[in-house]
């Protein structure tokens, strides 16, 4: 894959990445705004995910026969334009539907990219292409998230929306000189690549079941890490903190889970990445009273959390006999799906139990994923 089209695969995978996770750090900020509760403005990361979960298969299969630079164009402008939407939405309502078109593009806008990158890639380095590609959405915490944190800190949560619009646009114009016009213009195209075959589906089941479930996990903390961190006495700057070193741990999470999934396999590295984030988050509490205890182990979950997105990319790969866009989108569905989920269970902690509490949650659930994980067959190619 050329650096140019690397480049701009990261690039929109980041503008994704960073308008689905910026509600966490400028939840508060939206909640005063709009006179809607934490809980309720927390339920636009649910809304978003589930959009997306939802409209993935689908708009992969009405656009399966469309080149995928019309289709990632189209997405990218109605991507920016619900964004838009959302900066200038007067009241919560409007906000949803802005939410909701820009995530039904996003869902289409993920999978394209993460299908291409397979076609586009080596066998052999796919793992670290995937991981690579992926990268764009973890440094959507580095970059995107604590900046749009801190532009709503400083002018107003609208104005973190224009930002992202802002990105897009270039994101768009990227695609635009960097993808082909063609349907997939390498050899792999040819054929039979809009047709695939499952070998094994329980093993396609388990994976989505881990994706559901790490996501989930984590997003029953992440979506409601400023009230969480606010118990212990600290403020917005210290959020927008928190999630640069969560992104900083996310990014070289990424990186890294594609190039150990390449060195040890996509099972081993899968377990070892699940055990360690279920202890994590169940020995967490005790971290936070001290703040540069606090920084390490959220930036170590960080690592080992998004370090599990590449086995498993890979994993389900193997599964799959030909074109893998349709299952690339199942799996981004469960992923989103995990993330709503997550996001729906923290909103009744926070509401209704102690926000702490979710911490206990997210490890049980990465506790299940690891149990399942455990029953996976070894992939042939490893």
């Amino acid at each position: 894959m050329s650096k140019s089209r690397l480049i701009t695969f990261m690039l929109s995978v980041f503008v994704v990445g960073m308008v689905e996770l910026m509600i966490a750090g400028i939840l508060s900020l939206m909640s005063k705004d709009l006179n809607v509760s934490e809980a309720i403005i927390g339920q636009l990361v649910t809304i978003y995910a589930f959009t997306f979960a939802i409209c993935g298969p689908i708009l992969v299969k009405l656009t399966k026969n469309l080149s995928p630079k019309l289709v990632l164009l189209v997405s990218m402008a109605i991507f920016i334009l619900g964004n838009g939407i959302i900066a200038i939405s007067p009241n919560f309502t409007i906000l949803v539907i802005g939410r909701i078109l820009s995530s039904g593009a996003a869902a289409i806008i993920v999978v394209k990219i993460l299908s291409l990158t397979v076609v586009y890639s080596n066998p052999s380095e796919r793992g670290k292409m995937i991981g690579l590609v992926y990268t764009g959405f973890s440094a959507a915490n580095v970059l995107g998230v604590p900046l749009g944190t801190k532009i709503g800190d400083l002018v107003g949560w609208r104005m973190s929306f224009i930002f992202i619009c802002s990105v897009g646009v270039i994101a768009l114009i990227l695609i635009a000189f960097n993808v082909a016009n063609n349907k997939i213009d390498t050899p792999e195209s040819s054929g039979s690549a809009q047709s695939y075959k499952i070998k094994h589906p329980l093993e396609i089941v388990k994976y989505l079941s881990i994706t559901f479930l790490i996501l989930a996990a984590n997003y029953v903390v992440v979506t409601y890490i400023s009230p969480l961190l606010a118990i212990y006495g600290y403020d917005l700057n210290i959020v927008s903190l928190v999630l640069l070193v969560a992104g900083i741990g996310a990014i070289l999470g990424t990186s890294l889970g594609g190039y150990i999934t390449d060195s040890l396999g996509s099972k081993k590295w899968l377990l070892i990445s699940l055990s360690s984030y279920a202890i994590l988050m169940f020995v967490f509490q005790s971290f936070l009273p001290i703040l540069i205890v606090t920084l390490i182990g959220v930036f170590v979950w960080n690592i080992v959390q998004w370090g599990s997105n590449p086995p498993i990319q890979i994993g389900i790969i193997s599964q799959i006999e030909g074109d893998t866009s349709a299952v690339m989108s199942w799996n981004m569905s469960s992923l989103n799906a995990g993330i709503g989920a997550g996001s729906l269970l923290g909103g009744i902690f926070v509401s209704y139990f102690n926000v702490i509490s979710s911490l206990y949650v997210a490890g049980a659930l990465s506790l299940v994923a690891f149990l399942i994980c455990l029953t996976i067959k070894k992939p042939a190619t490893e």
